[in-house]
Formats: structure tokens, C-alpha cells, sequence
């Protein structure tokens, strides 16, 4: 079975309870041909996986279920810092032996780089996984300012803001 380890930075606003976080990931993934089509595998983080007939059409759908969970975790946390840390904890939670699968890929892909195609950049030297959560703005806290009412002030966080992305097929007007 070939497999592809994937590397990718991924950038997100996360809107949660009053609070908008900016999530940005550096991550691994195992993308395998199979019979039917591809699959991918999240490494870091490893609660994530897609697949689709096509490499592109599996890469999308990867993307598509993990920023359904940080919309997931925003609706759930009460608050920043509970969001900051279930992100944190399932970013650095691996599935058994993907790990090793993704390195074992980046082994074979090194001693023979045109296994890569012409599909995506190959790069040599990387960095390890990393997550970063950044607070961008919010509701101050009510002991801070107890005349503060964010509708008032126009501002709506609530996780039920976070962007539906819709892709369709356009004919001729």
C-alpha cells in the first residue's frame, strides 16, 4: 500500500461563548491508496480522518472534519481557557502505530522522492507538531466592567457565528 506523509499548517478563527481564538496547527497526517480511493489518517492531531476518490477531494474533507471539531469543542467550552485545553488535548492525542507509519512513509519518500509526483512541494526539513491558541477578542470578564453588555456594543460571539463553508456547481444564468 503507498503511502504519503503529509505536513500542514492550518489557521483558524474559532468563535465560542463570547470569546474569538485564533487556532493554528502544525500538524502530520498518513494519506494511503486504497482500492477505492484515498484515506487520511491524522497523526497530530490523531482524532482526524477522511477519505475521498480523489487525493484532493480527501484533503478537503480532512480539513472539513477537523475544523469541525474545533467548532465542536468552541460550542461545548464554557469558556477560553476550557476550549484552549481540549484543543490542546487532542492535538497531541495519537492513534496507535500512525506515528510510526507516518515516519516509516517519510523514510521511503527520502530514499526515493519521485514516489511525491508532481502532487505537492516535498520538503526535507520540517519542524515537530505544534498547536498555538491565541485569545484574538471577547467578552471582558463581568468583575472587570459590570456595566459591559456585548450586544450593546455590537459584538456577537457565539459558537452558531463560525462560518458554514457551501461549495456547489454554478451553470449558466
Amino acid at each position: 500500500m503507498t503511502s504519503y506523509p503529509i505536513i500542514f499548517t492550518l489557521r483558524d478563527p474559532v468563535i465560542g461563548r463570547r470569546f474569538l481564538a485564533g487556532v493554528e496547527v502544525h500538524g502530520r497526517a498518513l494519506m494511503k491508496v486504497e482500492e477505492h480511493g484515498f484515506w487520511i489518517d491524522g497523526v497530530n492531531p490523531g482524532a482526524v480522518c477522511a477519505g475521498g476518490e480523489g487525493r484532493d477531494e480527501a484533503l478537503l474533507k480532512f480539513r472539513d472534519s477537523y475544523r469541525a471539531v474545533l467548532y465542536s469543542f468552541a460550542a461545548a467550552a464554557s469558556s477560553f481557557e476550557e476550549f484552549r485545553a481540549e484543543v490542546e488535548r487532542f492535538f497531541w492525542e495519537e492513534t496507535p502505530g500512525e506515528a510510526e507509519a507516518w515516519t516509516e512513509a517519510a523514510k521511503e519518500l527520502r530514499a526515493d522522492p519521485s514516489k511525491a509526483g508532481d502532487w505537492l512541494p516535498v520538503r526535507s526539513e520540517y519542524a515537530a507538531p505544534r498547536v498555538t491558541i491565541a485569545w484574538l477578542a471577547g467578552e471582558l470578564p463581568q468583575a472587570a466592567n459590570d456595566n459591559y453588555q456585548p450586544e450593546k456594543a455590537g459584538q456577537r460571539l457565539e459558537p452558531e457565528e463560525n462560518p458554514a463553508e457551501e461549495m456547489e456547481l454554478a451553470t449558466a444564468a
